[in-house]
């Protein structure tokens, strides 16, 4: 990476540029997101994309244990903070949440559970796992003792099935390119603010029964003082 995103007055230092960049459930693991979406926006060609792949904590619908669940919220970027840093970097961008649908058997979950198979957090693991062992594997028993008196209580030997909910981001590079702004800037107005504009997401036929069942109540409510 290193190698790429040297920059050189003529372009990039290894004169290597790409159409399409993807960026897989590690955008929250960069020190400086607004330095690296530049570096990865600059590397694409006119008219290239990048793909950003995230699962924002309050996405979650994976069944993972407490102590999973706390080190996925310490490491948290929020889908409202990662639109607002490409909005202000004046990117095109487009976004939408996609349902895919697991299955898998209970006990190759609970073994992903047990090695600690779930980004991010692995290397802390690893480093725990060498300071205190007796610890680590305590903490694992009870995550695997947790899901298995919890939400995996009644799934037997057979397969399970649960929903994958991750957000797809695809920023465009536009032609020409607009004009960089100063990074300085950008993180003072991204700091202790929510400044995303308006979010689209699509209706599914499991939101428009939510929204009528509301409409319904609402009406219902309205009945009682006419």
């Amino acid at each position: 990476m290193n190698e790429v995103f040297s920059f050189q007055p003529s372009g990039l230092k290894s004169e290597l540029y790409f159409d399409k960049i993807i960026l897989y459930n590690s955008i929250h693991l960069f020190s400086d997101t607004i330095t690296e979406l530049l570096h990865f926006v600059n590397a694409l060609i006119d008219r290239g994309r990048l793909l950003i792949i995230h699962r924002p904590f309050r996405l979650n619908t994976l069944p993972f244990p407490a102590d999973v669940l706390d080190r996925l919220r310490s490491a948290d970027l929020s889908l409202e903070h990662l639109i607002s840093t490409i909005q202000l970097l004046g990117l095109q961008f487009h976004w939408e949440v996609e349902n895919s649908k697991v299955v898998t058997s209970r006990q190759k979950w609970l073994d992903m559970i047990q090695q600690g198979g779930f980004p991010p957090g692995k290397q802390d693991h690893e480093t725990q796992a060498i300071d205190n062992p007796d610890k680590m594997f305590s903490t694992t028993s009870d995550g695997v003792r947790e899901l298995m008196t919890g939400v995996l209580r009644y799934a037997g030997d057979s397969n399970i099935e649960f929903v994958d909910r991750m957000v797809f981001i695809t920023v465009n590079r536009a032609s020409p390119v607009p004009a960089t702004k100063n990074l300085a800037t950008v993180a003072r107005s991204l700091k202790g603010k929510n400044t995303f504009g308006p979010l689209e997401m699509e209706v599914t036929p499991e939101i428009k029964e939510l929204l009528n069942a509301k409409h319904q109540l609402q009406q219902k409510k309205w009945s009682l003082f006419d």
